[in-house]
């Protein structure tokens, strides 16, 4: 039809009800998003995902304080291990990109901090994703810091050594910042760094899996906290899965957790 000025106009749309007005909506909706025109609604996908474990320091329904030290973590995964401090503890701090909290285990490596779990019954371990900022902050304690590890000496770890990862009886050998595609595994933690908020997943390049029959530790190498192996900076949250999750389920999970932190993907 002609405009006012003689151009085409588009279509009039006229406000009804019932079934055709609801189809039409919709199409209109889906060509909005298709252009991008459409605002976009970010959900918490993490649950829907089944994760073994899970621990959100933001969470104050999960989170046990004494003062301002974190004595207990609930696992808000499907195996209920929840942390629990050692006898220095970490603190809880306020996340660097909101008002969210998160857990603070300092500016220094050089601390017998941690939290464990200690039990025994046997858990499968597909991909781990960690939410983290300052991480290194220069101060690796006897240049190592344990991100997660097994709780006794001679068990699996997954540990920051110098400037890139290390592990042993995980099979581990992907490390992703931020959605990006590189594997940064072995490589120096620069462009984007894990000084700066990040979004760390975890794999293997194979896609298996490893079973572990000790419990979850974080903060610390195993029990070597006498070496002063100890991870620095803030730590958001942690979830682990029993498999390795779909690149839709992924790119899903990342999204929230961007949005949740206040932290920005790779493009």
């Amino acid at each position: 039809m002609l405009g006012f000025n003689g151009g085409l106009m588009g279509a009039q749309r006229t406000p009804t009800t019932g079934a055709a007005s609801g189809l039409w909506f919709q199409n209109e909706q889906s060509v909005a998003k298709r252009a991008e025109i459409w605002p976009r609604v970010i959900t918490d996908v993490t649950a829907s995902l089944s994760p073994v474990l899970w621990y959100d320091f933001n969470d104050a329904s999960k989170v046990t304080l004494s003062g301002s030290t974190i004595t207990q973590i609930d696992d808000k995964g499907s195996r209920g291990w929840n942390l629990t401090k050692s006898p220095t503890g970490p603190t809880q701090a306020t996340w660097t990109n909101n008002a969210n909290k998160c857990l603070n285990w300092g500016s220094s490596g050089a601390h017998s901090n941690y939290m464990r779990n200690t039990n025994t019954t046997s858990t499968t371990i597909g991909e781990v994703y960690v939410v983290v900022d300052a991480s290194f902050g220069g101060t690796l304690g006897s240049n190592y810091g344990g991100l997660f590890t097994g709780t006794s000496g001679s068990g699996w770890y997954m540990l920051a050594f110098g400037t890139a990862m290390t592990q042993s009886g995980t099979g581990f050998d992907r490390m992703f910042i931020n959605g990006g595609a590189a594997n940064r595994f072995s490589s120096i933690f620069t462009s984007p760094s894990i000084d700066s908020p990040a979004i760390l997943r975890l794999n293997n390049s194979s896609g298996a899996t490893f079973n572990t029959a000790e419990g979850f530790e974080i903060g610390q190498d195993r029990q070597n906290w006498d070496l002063q192996r100890g991870w620095s900076g803030l730590v958001g949250e942690y979830i682990v899965f029993s498999s390795v999750l779909s690149s839709t389920n992924r790119d899903s999970l990342q999204e929230w957790l961007a949005f949740k932190w206040g932290i920005t993907l790779v493009a």
